[in-house]
């Protein structure tokens, strides 16, 4: 065998293996990111304007495998965090997050930064009024009232996962 047909043969066998490599990664991948359970862990500093109702919204990540996620390269990133009225559907908020370091180990959590929404009066001020008219369980109850679709970005690939 000539020394460019070999040289050849060993560029070709090494592409197709790095492809191999890169596809069972993006796939398992998109497997983990399937498996995430997001849930809302608090609600503070309610600020009421004319305008908008502002709240920090808490919220964490829990991975329910036994593969570690852990991410610090950009490739994957937790663009936009939407927030409906779960009886009308309804959307209420949205923000950008561009969370791109990520760190869940296996049956472990992470808890984003406070994410700030505001929500308008017209739209979101009925929710906000009825659970200041009840007094207790003010975060829990306005919480529940809430539903939100997160946008993970990576890979080329856009997922949305509601909660």
């Amino acid at each position: 065998m000539k020394k460019t047909t070999f040289i050849g043969v060993s560029v070709g066998i090494t592409l197709v293996a790095l492809l191999s490599y890169g596809y069972a990664k993006k796939k398992e991948l998109a497997q983990l990111i399937k498996a995430l359970e997001f849930k809302v862990t608090g609600l503070s500093n309610f600020k009421v304007s004319f305008k908008n109702v502002g709240m920090d919204l808490r919220l964490q990540a829990l991975n329910p495998t036994s593969t570690s996620l852990y991410i610090n390269t950009g490739f994957l990133k937790a663009k936009v965090l939407r927030v409906y009225h779960k009886k009308t559907h309804k959307l209420l908020a949205f923000t950008r997050l561009n969370t791109s370091e990520i760190d869940i180990p296996s049956g472990g959590f992470y808890a984003f930064a406070p994410i700030h929404i505001e929500i308008p009066v017209l739209t979101g001020g009925e929710l906000l009024l009825k659970q200041l008219i009840n007094k207790q369980g003010l975060q829990d109850d306005f919480a529940k009232e809430l539903a939100f679709e997160l946008d993970i970005v990576g890979l080329g690939n856009t997922q949305t996962l509601e909660f």
